[in-house]
């Protein structure tokens, strides 16, 4: 006699359904546990208490987007934006998945809300690459980004929190190869000098400062706001500037990374 799957198979083996007939190419199923070092105010408990599980997917851009033409910059915008907005739709999907069967669930959506730390630095509510990295589904190259072979820097990340714990998951079961060592192509690629090869961090700000444009914020009010009232700038962020995710004008670290095959 087969033996009758309880709540927390019933859920992933949902959500893996779920993800095969959304054609998501990319899923692992983590602990929140290995999140549970990260500062205050940022770790999965923080965000939803009782966090047991993470979900992590993933949606690959075209390579052939990032390819020079006179509407690359126009291309990319307009690609992430609708990726984003998938993403946290099957974010969403999936939460409901796992609150139908009497879990707890939130989405942790890719682009925005976002918050700006006391520091007047723009920050996810849980470090999303971080949980796509444990989850087994990429890993943090040197530009700060997932690489995922066979999709490289192109895969853009969408996560779940749920108070179940669920069977660890990983599709396509494949082992995720770290950056060569001498590899310096997305460090010489980057305008803004903002990734660096002793540390492997990424300086969001200088990224921020450099590729994001938009005419709906002031940059200065933004600037004050966040050294005053961090919660403030925050909303002021959210609202006006990154709903439709900016004008993205680089993306030259992706491009130029030839981590991936497909």
């Amino acid at each position: 006699m087969q033996k009758k799957m309880n709540d927390a198979q019933v859920i992933a083996e949902k959500i893996r359904r779920l993800a095969e007939a959304e054609d998501v190419p990319v899923l692992g199923i983590g602990s929140c546990a290995a999140m549970e070092n990260e500062p205050a105010g940022y770790r999965p408990s923080d965000l939803l208490p009782g966090a047991r599980s993470m979900i992590c997917f993933g949606l690959p851009v075209p390579r052939s987007v990032y390819q020079k033409s006179p509407y690359t910059t126009e291309m990319v915008w307009r690609t992430q934006n609708l990726l984003y907005r998938r993403l946290d739709t099957l974010s969403l999907a999936f939460a409901q998945a796992a609150e139908a069967q009497g879990a707890g669930a939130v989405p942790v959506f890719g682009c925005c809300p976002m918050a700006v730390d006391q520091r007047g630095r723009i920050v996810g509510y849980v470090n999303q690459l971080r949980m796509a990295e444990l989850a087994g589904i990429g890993r943090i190259g040197r530009n700060g980004l997932l690489l995922h072979g066979p999709y490289g820097a192109r895969l853009m990340p969408g996560a779940v929190l749920t108070t179940i714990e669920l069977p660890a998951m990983r599709v396509p079961d494949v082992e995720q190869a770290d950056c060569p060592p001498n590899c310096r192509i997305c460090i010489n690629s980057c305008p803004a000098r903002a990734i660096s090869h002793r540390t492997r961090r990424v300086d969001v700000m200088r990224c921020l400062a450099y590729a994001a444009r938009t005419p709906l914020m002031s940059r200065l009010r933004f600037r004050l706001l966040s050294r005053i009232r961090p919660s403030a700038a925050a909303r002021l962020m959210n609202l006006r500037a990154f709903d439709e995710h900016t004008m993205h004008v680089c993306s030259r670290c992706v491009a130029a990374c030839p981590y991936g095959e497909q």
